[in-house]
C-alpha cells in the first residue's frame, strides 16, 4: 500500500472522531442520565485529570483515542463490562473535563499520566485497553509498567514507526475534501454494507457532551506524529510483554488497516488476534456486545 504523510493520516483521524462528537450532539436528545457515575479529579504533576468509574470488581481502566473524550466510548459495551469490572474512563491532560500546565507532551507522557492516575486511585494492577492512539498510551504503559498489567487489551491500534500501514488515498480524499458531508466523513468508521443498512449511523453513537480543547489536541498530533515517524512507537519493545494480550480489530477497518493488527500480533509472543467480520474502527459503536464479550471472555480466562 502506498505509504501517505504522517498529516494527511492525522487530519483524517481528527476529522472522523469529531465528526462522531457533532453527529451525535445534533442528533440524540441531552438527558441527564441519574445512572451515570459523578465525575471525578486526580490531582498529578502540572495537571488535575477528570475521571469516571462504573461497576465494580477488578480493575479495567480504558485509554481512549486521539482528539477525543472519555464520553465517546460505547455507552452499551461500558454496561456490559461494568457487570464483571470497575470499569474506569477518564480524560488525557488538556482534554474534555482535564486540566494542563505543560506545554508539550508524548505517548510516554501520557502513559506516565496513567501511572500517576492508579497511583491516585491506589491501584497496583488492572486490565488495560486501548483504543487507537489510545492503543499507543497501553503499550507504553505495559512496557514501562508490566508488573502493574494483568491483561492489555489492544483495539484498532498500530505499533507506530513508519512501518504502519496507513489509510488509502481514497479514505484520505474524504476527509481533505472540505465539500464532504458529516455522512461521507462518518462512513469513514463504518464498513460501506453497514453504512446502506443503517441510514442513520449516528443513533449508535454516545451522546459526547464534554468540551473539545483544540490547543490540547495540537500537542497530541506532534505526539502521534513522533509515534508514527521513524524510529518511533513500540517497534523494537513489544518483545518484552509477557502479559496475555488480545489484539482486536474490524476486518473493515478503514482508519487502521486491520494489516496494522497483524504485525502487532506477531510483535507479541504473548498475543492472540481476533478479527471482526463485517466490522470497521467504529467495531465497539457498531457491535458493542459482539466487542464487549469477546473483552470478556479474554479477560476471564
Amino acid at each position: 500500500m502506498k505509504k501517505i504523510s504522517t498529516r494527511l493520516f492525522l487530519l483524517f483521524i481528527f476529522t472522523s472522531l469529531v465528526i462522531v462528537s457533532s453527529c451525535a450532539n445534533e442528533n440524540e436528545d441531552e438527558t441527564d442520565d441519574p445512572m451515570e457515575p459523578k465525575i471525578c479529579y486526580a490531582e498529578i504533576t502540572n495537571a488535575k485529570i477528570a475521571y469516571k468509574i462504573y461497576g465494580s470488581g477488578d480493575p479495567l481502566v480504558m485509554c481512549v483515542g486521539y482528539s477525543t473524550n472519555m464520553d465517546l466510548w460505547s455507552t452499551r459495551a461500558i454496561e456490559i463490562l461494568k457487570d464483571k469490572y470497575r470499569v474506569i474512563v477518564f480524560d488525557y491532560r488538556g482534554m474534555g473535563l482535564s486540566t494542563n500546565t505543560d506545554t508539550t507532551l508524548s505517548i510516554n507522557s501520557l502513559a506516565e499520566d496513567l501511572n500517576a492516575l492508579l497511583s491516585a486511585l491506589y491501584i497496583q494492577k488492572t486490565h488495560v485497553l486501548g483504543w487507537s492512539m489510545g492503543g499507543y498510551v497501553a503499550q507504553k504503559f505495559a512496557i514501562n509498567h508490566p508488573d502493574k498489567v494483568n491483561k492489555l487489551i489492544l483495539y484498532a491500534t498500530n505499533f507506530g514507526d513508519t512501518l504502519t500501514v496507513n489509510p488509502s488515498q481514497e479514505i484520505i480524499n474524504i476527509l481533505s475534501n472540505p465539500s464532504a458531508t458529516p455522512l461521507e466523513r462518518l462512513s469513514t468508521l463504518f464498513p460501506d454494507d453497514w453504512m446502506a443498512s443503517h441510514p442513520e449511523p449516528w443513533k449508535v453513537l454516545p451522546d459526547a457532551k464534554e468540551p473539545y480543547n483544540y490547543e490540547t489536541i495540537g500537542m497530541q498530533y506532534l505526539a502521534v506524529q513522533n509515534w508514527l515517524s521513524p524510529g518511533g512507537g513500540s517497534v523494537g519493545q513489544l518483545n518484552t510483554l509477557k502479559m496475555p494480550v488480545l489484539i482486536i480489530c474490524g476486518d473493515q477497518d478503514k482508519v487502521v488497516p486491520p494489516i496494522n493488527s497483524d504485525m502487532l500480533s506477531d510483535s507479541i509472543s504473548s498475543s492472540s488476534l481476533i478479527r471482526v467480520n463485517d466490522s470497521g474502527h467504529g467495531l465497539m459503536y457498531q457491535l458493542p456486545d459482539v466487542f464487549a464479550n469477546y473483552i470478556l471472555n479474554f479477560l476471564r480466562y
